[in-house]
């Protein structure tokens, strides 16, 4: 109870500096379907996401509305089972895809879950997705990033019906991943998603781009972590006249 008393106070805290507005990930406490292991807390992540974010989107802008969409989106497909019950989708039409590789229907994608679609493009060595559940997926990112795993909107391009946006994805490895305990490191990856809606905003196939192996690599301790900052694994390191 103190240690969820001080995340509270610390949320708020940082609210009140900032001007930083809660994650909207619909109503937890009258959710549209039965939850897969209970309702959950996101006030770590939350935190979390406050600590690390570079974003601070203005209320009703479409960059907030497209980021409250997606968060929506991850904790529906994490806790809730039934696809058909999510308020994020259109459950008729909803198909996912990484990297223009396999294309999931939304029964596929919800039980395999949404690690295992999005690294099904990533090198066998590193990630089988074929190999992984939901469950096993999930123990394996979840023992790595024991704070959680932030994710935030950078930038939206072009608005509905094909909401097209860039992203980053950011956590400490302070956990244990494959054998190999973390030690602080921080990491992130960033990328690009197109989200194609319907008029009410639900999400019909959802596309997202970005470059899996090289996190995979720094998590593995293959590469260094700084491999990955500021979008370096997506958009490479620059011009080397200017990093001298």
């Amino acid at each position: 109870m103190a240690a969820s008393s001080a995340i509270d106070e610390e949320l708020q805290r940082l609210e009140r500096k900032h001007g930083f507005t809660r994650p909207d990930r619909g109503d937890l406490n009258n959710p549209p379907g039965h939850w897969r292991d209970g309702k959950p807390d996101y006030r770590r992540a939350d935190l979390e996401y406050y600590k690390g974010k570079t974003m601070n989107h203005k209320p009703g802008s479409l960059e907030l509305i497209v980021e409250n969409l997606v968060k929506k989106w991850e904790m529906e497909a994490s806790h809730l089972p039934d696809y058909r019950t999510w308020t994020s989708i259109n459950p008729e039409t909803y198909k996912t895809q990484a990297n223009g590789g396999k294309i999931y229907s939304g029964e596929e994608s919800s039980t395999i879950g949404n690690y295992n679609w999005l690294l099904e493009p990533a090198s066998k060595e590193l990630y089988d997705s074929s190999q992984q559940t939901f469950e096993s997926s999930h123990r394996s990112f979840r023992g790595a990033f024991l704070d959680g795993f932030p994710w935030e909107v950078l930038k939206v391009f072009a608005g509905p019906p094909k909401v097209t946006f860039s992203w980053r994805h950011w956590a400490t490895f302070n956990g244990v991943y494959k054998g190999r305990a973390g030690e602080g490191e921080f990491l992130e990856m960033h990328g690009f998603g197109i989200a194609t809606v319907n008029d009410q905003l639900r999400i019909c196939q959802l596309e997202m781009f970005y470059e899996p192996d090289e996190f995979l690599k720094a998590l593995e301790g293959k590469i260094p972590p700084s491999d990955l900052s500021m979008g370096k694994a997506l958009l490479g390191s620059g011009c080397p006249i200017h990093q001298g």
